[in-house]
């Protein structure tokens, strides 16, 4: 089990691809979405990715992507466990239909009875036994799971909702970018556009070539305004 920053590392070393993997039988993947590419590399390796979806107030273990779905499936956290009702609401509270996104609300007997000495945020965040978890999922027809984003990341540019993690998806298959992240920035015409910043392959990345990637994958608003290269994206102490 690791975090995708660990297994970026481990694919990154010389001899990687001539490495045994023969005794390894699967990755359990948690902390945070591994970018599809590098399920990709692994699953060249003969190493299917297991990815999952859990936080400390309902679980940690929810959503499991069995390894035989692992490229089916990719970038899916899968199935909800046993124990776990969900719901995908609107704004509204609406329930929303199959593929399309809104937040994702857990309720069972996994769920926190509150917050320690902190009755307001319990009130906010669980309603009628529901804990709102502040992520926003999809779920496909086939009843696997997909994270699209933090509601707290989502800026609006123009009127529409943007998701930083959709960008940051597509950037980091641009041949050039080794890491990503993506930011809403305040701007004067739109009300919020997009700020990437770009941790390169090489130090000297072409950010207009990358820029034109985004142009021909995402809708004209979500393409970033402002691109910066940076020499690495800060991280915490577990490389998340």
């Amino acid at each position: 089990m690791a975090v995708p920053t660990m297994l970026k590392m481990i694919a990154d070393q010389p001899g990687f691809s001539d490495a045994d993997f023969s005794a390894l039988l699967y990755l359990i993947v948690g902390g945070e979405p591994m970018p599809i590419p590098l399920i990709e590399t692994w699953d060249r390796q003969g190493v299917p990715v297991r990815q999952g979806y859990g936080l400390t107030e309902v679980g940690p273990n929810l959503f499991s992507l069995h390894q035989d779905d692992a490229m089916t499936k990719k970038g899916s956290i899968g199935r909800s466990n046993f124990y776990v009702q969900t719901r995908i609401v609107d704004e509204a509270g609406n329930d929303c239909p199959v593929n399309h996104p809104g937040e994702l609300l857990l309720k069972g007997p996994m769920v926190t009875p509150g917050y320690w000495r902190n009755e307001e945020a319990t009130q906010k965040n669980i309603s009628d036994g529901w804990f709102h978890t502040g992520d926003i999922v999809r779920e496909d027809e086939d009843h696997y799971f997909y994270v699209v984003d933090r509601i707290k990341n989502m800026f609006i540019s123009g009127g529409e909702n943007v998701y930083p993690a959709e960008i940051e998806r597509i950037l980091i298959t641009h041949p050039d970018v080794a890491s990503c992240a993506v930011i809403g920035v305040p701007d004067e015409r739109w009300g919020e556009v997009g700020f990437a910043f770009i941790q390169g392959k090489n130090p000297d990345s072409d950010l207009a070539s990358i820029e034109a990637y985004c142009q021909s994958q995402l809708a004209w608003f979500k393409v970033p305004k402002y691109f910066r290269q940076l020499d690495e994206i800060p991280k915490n102490d577990t490389e998340k």
